[in-house]
């Protein structure tokens, strides 16, 4: 068996500064983050490896081109970061929540891409579905058995057509609960097969409004015919069938939204577009709003599925089961073999019957 293949991706920082570019080292970052963790320079540098020397030096040269401080030092005092300083350091913890998912799902699927063409041993599995932590976690299990798992991140409905297709091993997709159950609900349960395929609850979730606190939002019939600027999921995923189809039960037009054309691939994205001041309003999970701590006004309950053919290996089944159990028994009453493993025609009456 061959030695799972990793890749890391990060993003790389680039300002313009009077007309020239810079790229932002890493280590600036990671200087700033020490100074705010231990209030003096000489702590900074010993927690990066680097003299204070170059330490200070690449401070000064910063302050430089920003023509402001980044550090406020003071004489037998320490030192604490400038309002610039702290801002640059925001920016970079915001835009690490927003993009970490969707950088580390493709490392994952190049490195299992390029590990497939190496002659990897291991057996291919092909993985796709809507965004989830969980999910993402069930890849790195996997890889860590005998299994060489591509994830391809995309929209709930376009997971479920390809699995139908028979393109890929295990599709993950939501459903919501209540009022848009047989709109969307019907359309996602047509592609699954009960004698062909098992599925598996991996998570349960909510999705809402998203807000800043000083200026919350509270209901859809705010965002039609006002200023507030809206950032949206992209079509195809299940979040936007979700959003799509309040507005269609409420008789709002898409269009008379600013900003529903603004879109983002992941939950954490959108709701660091509205932490960062980049949108008044979003639609997301309730977690990623907890991350950013912005106001959160549920409107839907929802539930994520993992669905694989009855057919599949008894090996990944069995792995696909343990880690679903362990997900949803972490810190909860254990659920039932019906809540964990539910038939397509039980799915059918939770989801699609009122």
């Amino acid at each position: 068996m061959g030695t799972p293949m990793k890749i890391g991706l990060a993003l790389a920082w680039r300002i313009e500064l009077d007309g020239v570019e810079y790229d932002l080292e890493p280590l600036l970052f990671d200087l700033l983050a020490a100074v705010e963790k231990g209030g003096h320079l000489n702590y900074a540098s010993r927690a990066t490896e680097v003299s204070y020397r170059h330490a200070w030096g690449l401070m000064r040269t910063w302050e430089a081109r920003f023509k402001a401080p980044l550090v406020d030092l003071q004489r037998g005092r320490g030192a604490t970061l400038t309002d610039i300083g702290r801002a640059l350091l925001e920016a970079r913890e915001r835009a690490q929540l927003a993009t970490g998912p969707t950088l580390a799902d493709a490392a994952g699927e190049a490195g299992g891409r390029l590990q497939q063409s190496m002659g990897d041993a291991r057996v291919t599995l092909r993985v796709a579905s809507s965004h989830s932590d969980l999910l993402t976690g069930l890849v790195d299990a996997l890889d860590a058995s005998r299994w060489q798992a591509v994830l391809d991140v995309i929209g709930s409905e376009a997971a479920l057509r390809r699995y139908q297709r028979g393109d890929i091993d295990i599709a993950g997709f939501h459903l919501p609960l209540g009022e848009l159950g047989p709109t969307v609900g019907l359309n996602l349960l047509a592609l699954l097969d009960d004698a062909r395929d098992q599925v598996f609850l991996l998570e349960m979730r909510a999705l809402g409004l998203v807000s800043s606190p000083q200026a919350p939002v509270t209901t859809l019939e705010a965002l039609p015919g006002s200023a507030l600027r809206f950032i949206n999921r992209q079509p195809g995923s299940g979040t936007r069938l979700v959003f799509d189809g309040l507005l269609g039960l409420r008789g709002i037009a898409p269009g008379a939204i600013l900003g529903y054309r603004n879109e983002e691939y992941t939950h954490s994205a959108v709701a660091a577009m509205v932490a960062s001041g980049g949108a008044d309003a979003g639609f997301c999970t309730a977690s990623a709003a907890a991350r950013f701590g912005l106001h959160f006004q549920p409107f839907v309950q929802e539930r994520f599925y993992l669905c694989l053919r009855r057919s599949a290996r008894r090996e990944l089944v069995e792995a696909v089961t343990s880690y679903v159990a362990n997900a949803l028994n972490a810190g909860a009453t254990p659920r039932s073999l019906n809540e964990v493993q539910p038939g397509v025609a039980l799915l059918r009456r939770l989801h699609t019957s009122l």
